[in-house]
């Protein structure tokens, strides 16, 4: 009787991370996206990567920041979801980002450090980033980010009271490498390729899982008022039987000399909106904000809500 109820338990809570992680099932570290610029864009980022952000959508891109930059983020995600714990208490899902970004030497070369957090009633993620940027040549840029990636899932009553989950460490970490290139066409036209989890990571907590590799292909057109981009995604695996791609879509358009901006995207799995307002010279602050709304997976939600706040100097 007691191994039985070790294994309903088991499935129990399997069961349950595929409820609160929509893709947990995939993988962990599900591929949410980081920052509200880029997600009003709908993800469309590889080729733009043009401030603190691109850290995590190309570090390569961190080449075209002109000075030193500040970004924070804070997400609620999938509002109104009201995903119920086994407690019948109602999780919230939390998922926050922030960077910093510091040419050195020359405008040319910039590093930055990095921080991502999932968070919910009782699993979390959290990701920490290194990335250096250089130019390589004069229109071609390279990017690096070195990855520690750390998982753990709280000690509730529920875990402690089952003697399967009690003894085994349900605390995992690894790391891994991304790299990617710029290509600056022209003034105008820009190129971005990336290569993500590129080494070995086994994030699994109760079974081997390794961090899918997943490549990226980009192309924008930017102006000083318009920005035009388009990726192509490809991630290793399949979800029933077929090859996990995706294609994103973002549009962007400033006004009154880049201090109120609006935007919009699309890609398989949501259609987003989102608007920024900056000013300052000296130190340029932005404020941003992104409303992405899910059309495939994810049900009985009024989307979610990302605040950010950018500060350049």
């Amino acid at each position: 009787m007691p191994q039985c109820i070790v294994n309903i338990n088991h499935v129990k809570f399997v069961f349950l991370l595929g409820i609160i992680l929509p893709n947990f099932a995939v993988a962990a570290f599900p591929d949410l996206g980081v920052g509200v610029r880029p997600l009003g864009m709908g993800g469309a980022y590889i080729a733009v990567s043009d401030d603190s952000n691109a850290t995590f959508w190309n570090a390569a891109g961190l080449t075209q920041i002109q000075g030193s930059e500040f970004t924070a983020s804070y997400s609620i995600l999938y509002a109104g979801l009201n995903a119920q714990l086994f407690n019948q208490d109602i999780d919230q899902l939390g998922y926050h980002f922030v960077s910093y970004a510091q040419p050195i030497g020359s405008p040319s070369n910039v590093v930055a450090t990095s921080f991502l957090f999932f968070d919910s009633a009782f699993y979390q993620e959290q990701t920490y980033l290194f990335s250096f940027a250089k130019q390589i040549w004069p229109a071609v840029r390279g990017g690096m980010n070195a990855k520690y990636l750390r998982t753990n899932v709280t000690e509730t009553p529920y875990i402690t009271a089952d003697p399967f989950l009690a003894e085994i460490d349900l605390t995992q970490s690894a790391t891994t490498i991304d790299l990617s290139l710029f290509y600056a066409y022209s003034d105008h036209i820009s190129l971005g390729i990336t290569g993500h989890n590129l080494l070995p990571a086994d994030i699994g907590v109760l079974e081997t899982m390794h961090l899918p590799i997943k490549v990226g292909f980009g192309a924008a057109h930017k102006t000083q008022k318009y920005t035009q981009a388009i990726d192509f995604i490809w991630r290793q695996g399949r979800i029933n039987g077929q090859p996990i791609r995706a294609i994103r879509f973002g549009l962007e358009r400033w006004f009154l000399n880049r201090q109120i901006g609006v935007r919009t995207g699309y890609n398989v799995d949501s259609a987003t909106v989102g608007a920024s307002v900056a000013y300052g010279e000296t130190y340029q602050i932005q404020l941003d904000y992104a409303f992405i709304y899910p059309i495939s997976s994810i049900t009985d939600t009024m989307g979610s809500h990302r605040f950010g706040f950018s500060v350049r100097f």
